[in-house]
């Protein structure tokens, strides 16, 4: 041992194996279970998977309905109609869901949601639209009503100031405050109610029905709120998913700002626009198209210089004795961006993969045909961007394959509807870059 010692440097030089620079995408990127499963469970009996199926399909009708709730008595937020049910499932001011992404573990089930709450942006600006109305054109009358007749409250009580104890020519110099008290006070009272007979008829006329407005978009925005609290109607909906799931509930809620970011959100509004009568399918095709925004490729060029340098990302080995923390070399390789040190997080957030899209496709099938006739059907097919894998297709790369041919960075859905004439299905297609 001590000849072993001896011969050994204190100072060794340590020599990477195998560094290869400028070799790219050698690690694959892999996305969330989410994408290839809508549910994740390990079991060891085989029994308790053959509910599934049957439970996602009920989880999810629950899930749909439960967001659709709406009040029941037309007359309690002042609509003199009735809204039937079939009506209301028609509705696109609504809270669109996606479906459950369920992740099982031994006491519990996680369930992610996707919504946009389309809803809530209408009801706010209802409610602000009316509340400005009211604000501007009521007050302004309220005051030009009032500029222009408080003038005759003064000459009536002029004409009359000799009967009652107004001003004359016989008063005293020491009555003289007593009586100007008693005067203001008279007017004072007439103008009060002036005042209270011009309120009385500006609400009579304009305000009754801004108000009834106001209550009833008020009253729907907090059952809006109360599908996401945990206090009110959430453990409603907990207790009937306990029941079929046989797990505690845990929620995962995700607000996307457009409906262009989930397939399934996007598939279902579209099936809801083809249900009407007289719908046009290319014009709701490219409504849903358009507000697509597809991504341009310039985030690559950050994570091709790190890569570049860092191929291994063995950053112990390239840390020389002044640089101990990996703060330091993200300093460092920040110079190769000309970014201060606030955008370094910006840096890590663009090397990860799929975030953005690349395209999107949709595909309608069925009767479909503005005349009632049941032998006519339409299949059209809109695309905007494209469905290719970048590191695969352009770059040269391996990428990740989900379930035989299913690409990691395409989600796909389905969505089904009925019309008088017959059945149609919308397909819809979301690629990541």
């Amino acid at each position: 041992m001590k000849i072993l010692n001896n011969n050994i440097k204190k100072n060794p030089k340590i020599i990477p194996l195998n560094n290869q620079i400028g070799d790219l995408g050698v690690g694959k990127y892999l996305p969330s279970y989410s994408k290839e499963w809508n549910n994740i469970i390990y079991s060891y009996n085989k029994n308790t998977l053959k509910n599934i199926p049957s439970n996602t399909l009920n989880v999810n009708k629950i899930i749909q309905s439960y967001f659709n709730l709406y009040f029941k008595n037309q007359k309690f937020i002042g609509s003199k109609k009735f809204v039937l049910l079939k009506r209301r499932r028609n509705f696109l001011r609504r809270i669109y869901v996606s479906n459950a992404e369920i992740k099982h573990t031994n006491n519990k089930a996680i369930i992610t949601l996707f919504n946009v709450n389309r809803e809530k942006k209408i009801l706010q600006k209802k409610y602000l639209k009316i509340n400005k109305k009211i604000s501007n054109t009521l007050i302004q009358r309220y005051f030009l009503l009032y500029k222009k007749n408080i003038l005759k409250i003064f000459n009536i009580l002029k004409e009359y100031k000799d009967k009652y104890i107004f001003l004359s020519d016989k008063i005293n110099k020491r009555k003289f405050l007593q009586y100007k008290f008693q005067y203001l006070n008279k007017f004072i009272v007439l103008k009060n109610l002036y005042l209270k007979k011009v309120w009385s008829i500006i609400i009579k006329n304009y305000g009754r029905t801004n108000l009834n407005l106001l209550r009833k978009y008020e009253l729907m925005y907090s059952l809006n709120q109360s599908k996401f609290n945990k206090l009110s109607f959430l453990p409603i909906l907990t207790n009937i998913l306990t029941k079929i799931i046989g797990k505690k509930i845990q929620y995962n809620i995700v607000n996307l700002k457009s409906i262009t970011f989930h397939s399934d959100i996007f598939t279902q509004a579209l099936a809801i626009k083809l249900k009407k009568k007289r719908a046009n399918s290319m014009k709701n095709m490219y409504s849903i198209l358009n507000r697509a925004s597809l991504a341009s490729s310039l985030f690559n060029v950050r994570k091709t210089n790190i890569l570049n340098k860092y191929k291994d990302l063995r950053f112990i080995s390239y840390i020389d004795d002044q640089e101990k923390t990996l703060n330091t070399l993200l300093n460092n390789e920040n110079t190769l961006t000309n970014n201060t040190n606030k955008d370094i997080y910006k840096n890590i957030f663009h090397s990860i993969g799929y975030k953005n899209m690349a395209g999107i496709r949709l595909e309608i099938k069925g009767r479909l045909t503005k005349r009632y006739r049941a032998d006519r059907s339409i299949s059209i097919l809109k695309w905007k961007g494209g469905l290719k894998n970048r590191d695969s297709s352009f770059q040269g790369l391996s990428s990740v394959l989900f379930r035989g041919n299913t690409k990691s960075n395409v989600s796909y859905s389905l969505a089904t509807n009925k019309r008088r004439v017959g059945s149609f299905a919308v397909k819809g297609w979301i690629a990541g870059k």
